[in-house]
């Protein structure tokens, strides 16, 4: 016999027969790089790269990774999946739609 299924959201108990769903999420950062006008080229940034240094060696590589990407898997029952389905299929865009 398996062992209990539980719905990673809602804490369902899944049946044995249920079918679960993954969902995967992604978060990264933007690859969209900022504007920078003519007058940003010419200001002296020495001051401001130094200070962002200083905050990543703080925080370490982990925590500066995930500031750029973080992945997640999790295992949904049925309900939940038509829950998401329902509520985000007007706001996806789909892996086709990247520019």
């Amino acid at each position: 016999m398996d062992k209990p299924r539980l719905c990673e959201n809602c804490g369902r108990q899944m049946e044995d027969d249920e079918i679960a769903y993954w969902v995967r999420l992604e978060i990264f950062a933007s690859p969209e790089p900022p504007d920078v006008t003519p007058e940003d080229l010419e200001q002296d940034h020495t001051a401001q790269m130094e200070a962002l240094i200083q905050e990543m060696e703080k925080r370490g590589p982990e925590e500066c990774e995930a500031q750029v990407f973080e992945s997640y898997r999790f295992v949904i029952c049925g309900r939940c999946r038509d829950y998401f389905h329902e509520h985000l299929k007007d706001r996806r865009t789909t892996m086709n739609d990247e520019g």
